[in-house]
């Protein structure tokens, strides 16, 4: 008998600590009461969330941090498609929440983009709060036969201050219930990405360039 398995989905992850400082300082200075970017609002409990405009700033921090995950996009996307190509990225939302005690994000899916992330800005109290993603795998049917899938159906990341995790938008995934006391901060965004050409670099939707 030979198995092969096929249909693998990534997560990719990169740790930048030297943003954390300034980035969180700028996000506890912003005032936001609610759920201003007023999305998807039954899904989430107890947490304050910004427009989906944060990565409009001119803020040094925010621009900072938003080099440094489409820095870390190109490089994912080359290093899949065994290019040293230039991309055109355009971060269609981009925004930051601040989850309390007892908050949490139930499942969903990022729609209008093929790169989603998250930067944890501050977990919080460890021990809670994890993000988890389900596996898009899924059977009609479950029986004794299927009961592989039951040790695949998700996996939980361990989250960590400056933590970066890229995955494909046609995940699905949620924020289990936060317990702890200190705010958990984290920052989201969504991408759309272009062939650009060899001779320059494009993150988009605040019209920045870098290179």
């Amino acid at each position: 008998m030979e198995v092969r398995h096929y249909f693998t989905t990534p997560l990719i992850f990169f740790k930048n600590k030297k943003l954390l400082f300034d980035l969180k300082k700028y996000i506890n200075q912003q005032e936001i009461s609610g759920i201003e970017s007023n999305v998807a609002i039954q899904l989430k409990k107890n947490l304050v969330e910004s427009k989906f405009d944060l990565f409009s700033s001119e803020e040094t921090a925010v621009v900072n941090t938003k080099n440094f995950i489409g820095k870390s996009l190109a490089t994912v996307i080359n290093e899949f498609h065994l290019e040293t190509c230039k991309y055109d990225i355009t971060f269609t939302d981009s925004w930051f929440h601040v989850g309390k005690t007892n908050s949490l994000h139930e499942t969903h899916i990022h729609a209008n983009c093929s790169w989603c992330g998250i930067y944890y800005v501050d977990i919080g109290d460890e021990g809670s709060g994890q993000t988890s993603f389900r596996n898009p795998a899924y059977s009609t049917y479950l029986d004794a036969g299927t009961r592989w899938l039951d040790r695949t159906m998700e996996t939980r990341i361990k989250a960590e201050n400056g933590l970066l995790v890229l995955f494909p938008s046609y995940l699905q995934h949620y924020q289990s219930i936060y317990t702890g006391k200190k705010d958990r901060i984290v920052v989201a965004f969504n991408a759309q990405i272009a062939f650009l050409s060899k001779e320059s670099n494009n993150v988009r939707l605040q019209r920045t360039k870098w290179n």
